[in-house]
């Protein structure tokens, strides 16, 4: 008996780049992912096999159109401050546009972890073609509160002149159930979750909230077995919502 093998391969569309992840069967459902400052990574690729594994297309957008980091959580923190909110919108748009045409599917959700987990909520206010949004550990820099520090070096919105869209503002537009994961050493402060899950609740879509006491910022993929408690609790509530979502659809 030979071993399961589902196809993944990098997709050029254009300047964009992305990775994809075949189901072994058919599917008409599909998942875009939006990653960490670090791009497309093992990380990554891990996630969108796990989709791919249960039985859904995965797509992870590279925020960097192929230009590969160095690793150094730094350097990419910087990266990440050129991409600026509007084109990476658009980008997304492209993506979901070859989801539905080439890939043929009908029904899509998003899921973002830190930088991603903020673009996952900014595209999904933003495309109402996303149809289920999970946001781990989204980093979400409010411009009243003073910097956060990060690697003993102070960071705040102002460092960040690209997100020029309301998160929260969008986050209120997100047509279909928002799952939110709040690890509880995080760089976004709790009151920003709060300001957050005050908008979401203003929505006739369901709402999941978890929050993970003693874990870390970007649980999912940090080694740790309070880490990989939380994120395997985290993962099933995320398939099991999206399953239900892109089934209905």
């Amino acid at each position: 008996m030979t071993d399961k093998h589902i196809e993944s391969e990098d997709v050029r569309l254009g300047s964009l780049r992305i990775h994809v992840a075949h189901p072994v069967l058919a599917s008409r459902s599909g998942v875009l992912l939006y990653p960490t400052i670090m791009g497309i990574d093992d990380a990554m690729r891990s996630f969108a096999q796990a989709f791919a594994d249960a039985g859904m297309y995965a797509v992870v957008w590279d925020p960097y159109n192929g230009e590969d980091g160095v690793g150094d959580p730094m350097q990419m923190l910087a990266k990440s401050k050129e991409v600026e909110d509007r084109a990476a919108v658009r980008d997304l748009g492209l993506i979901v546009d070859h989801m539905r045409d080439e890939l043929g599917l009908t029904s899509i959700a998003g899921i973002g972890w830190c930088f991603g987990g903020r673009i996952a909520i900014v595209h999904g206010g933003s495309d109402d073609r996303i149809q289920a949004v999970s946001a781990y550990n989204p980093t979400i820099w409010s411009p009243s509160l003073p910097p956060v520090e990060i690697a003993g070096h102070p960071v705040s919105r102002a460092d960040f002149p690209g997100q020029t869209l309301d998160e929260l503002a969008l986050a209120a537009t997100i047509n279909g159930p928002v799952q939110v994961c709040h690890p509880a050493h995080d760089f976004t402060p709790p009151v920003v979750y709060q300001e957050l899950m005050d908008v979401l609740r203003t929505r006739s879509n369901p709402t999941i909230y978890e929050f993970y006491p003693g874990v870390d910022h970007g649980f999912s993929y940090t080694p740790g077995q309070a880490n990989e408690q939380a994120h395997r609790f985290a993962w099933a509530t995320t398939l099991s919502m999206f399953s239900r979502c892109l089934e209905a659809a």
